[in-house]
Formats: C-alpha cells, structure tokens, sequence
C-alpha cells in the first residue's frame, strides 16, 4: 500500500524551508550586492567573478549557496582602521 501523499506534506514542507534557507535566489544575491538583477545577469554572463553557482539541470534557475557567497565575500573584507576619510571622499593614512 502506497504512502498517503498528503500525509509526508509537512515532511516535504519542512525540507523545502530548510533547503531554501541554504541557498539564495538570484534576486536575493543581487540585493545582497546591491546591484539590480539585471547587473547580476551582465556578471554572468560576461563571465566577471562571482560566487559558486548551482545550475538546477532542466531549468533556468540559478542557486546560490550562502555559505559560498559569504566565503566569497570575506576574501574582500578591508582593514579600514588604517584609513581617516575626508570630507572629500579621499582616504588618508593616519
């Protein structure tokens, strides 16, 4: 006998939320950069680095896992400590 469908609902429910926290959509990354969607597809596509991507086989969707994303990202963190900005804009060493 067959497993009633509705029944592993909340199951399926529980791994898709737990899934999706995992990973961001390309709208949400490109919020996360502060770029418009459109700019993020241009990245791609002209091959500019960018996270790991997850291309789902059969679809348009793109995924990105945060984890991979936040990695990314740390490679470019900066010391600003060193650095006193000017009205300007310019920075000056201390």
């Amino acid at each position: 006998m067959a497993p009633n469908p509705l029944a592993l609902a909340p199951y399926y429910n529980e791994w898709c939320l737990t899934m999706m926290d995992q990973y961001y959509s390309d709208n949400e990354l490109a919020d996360l950069l502060g770029i418009s969607l459109s700019r993020l597809r241009g990245k791609i596509y002209q091959g500019e680095p960018l996270p790991a991507r997850i291309q789902v086989p059969g679809s348009r969707t793109r995924l990105w896992r945060k984890q991979d994303v936040h990695d990314w990202l740390a490679q470019f963190r900066t010391e600003d400590s060193l650095f006193e900005t000017t009205r300007h804009g310019r920075k000056l060493k201390r």
